[in-house]
């Protein structure tokens, strides 16, 4: 869904910016640099922003409305077997009874900060952390640096040459075909390479 997110981002950014281009048309940097920016430009990036919170918002709503998994119901924190056995029903269409049983656990707990938790997961925990964090300086300085990657390989024309919104608009357009030609198809790639392959890779 983060590829639809991105395609669907950028294209909410080409509409809002043709039509307040096309409603309060503006000048390039290089003629009128004051004026390149009209006063109602400031909307852009609140519409924007917006449209951006309104998938966020929707969510929130429809994960309220989602029962808690059994697991989380018995056994991790509320312990609630009734709880658990009425979303179980929700889920399923079948009746649960439940059942006054209780199985002790024979594992020791331990806190988050604790020898035994590095013992036990602090490899896995700084392997996957470190990871993500490489992860994140590539994907999130391309995002940063995106315009000056497009106006170096000729996608872009130099900013002055550009209103702000025009300039928007072309980021924009860009960044959309990129996440439509690549983003979107890559991340189909991995679900189905990823269901494919052995799980015991990726473990």
């Amino acid at each position: 869904m983060q590829g639809f997110g991105i395609l669907a981002g950028g294209m909410v950014a080409i509409v809002v910016s043709t039509i307040f281009n096309a409603l309060f048309p503006s000048q390039p940097y290089e003629v009128n640099p004051t004026g390149s920016i009209p006063a109602q430009a400031d909307y852009v990036w609140r519409i924007i922003l917006m449209f951006g919170a309104l998938p966020a918002a929707l969510t929130y709503y429809w994960r309220r409305q989602m029962p808690e998994t059994p697991r989380y119901t018995t056994a991790l924190v509320a312990k609630d077997g009734a709880k658990a056995c009425e979303d179980m029903s929700k889920v399923l269409n079948v009746e649960f009874k439940e059942q006054s049983t209780v199985v002790q656990s024979k594992a020791k707990s331990f806190g988050l900060f604790s020898k035994e938790f590095m013992r036990r997961h602090g490899l896995h925990l700084l392997g996957t952390a470190s990871c993500w964090f490489l992860l994140d300086i590539a994907y999130y300085s391309q995002n940063l640096f995106q315009k000056d990657i497009f106006s170096a390989v000729g996608w872009l024309p130099s900013a002055k040459s550009m209103s702000a919104l025009g300039e928007l608009y072309k980021i924009a357009r860009a960044q959309t075909l990129i996440a439509l030609c690549g983003t979107v198809p890559g991340y189909w790639a991995t679900v189905f390479s990823s269901t494919a392959l052995d799980d015991s890779i990726f473990s």
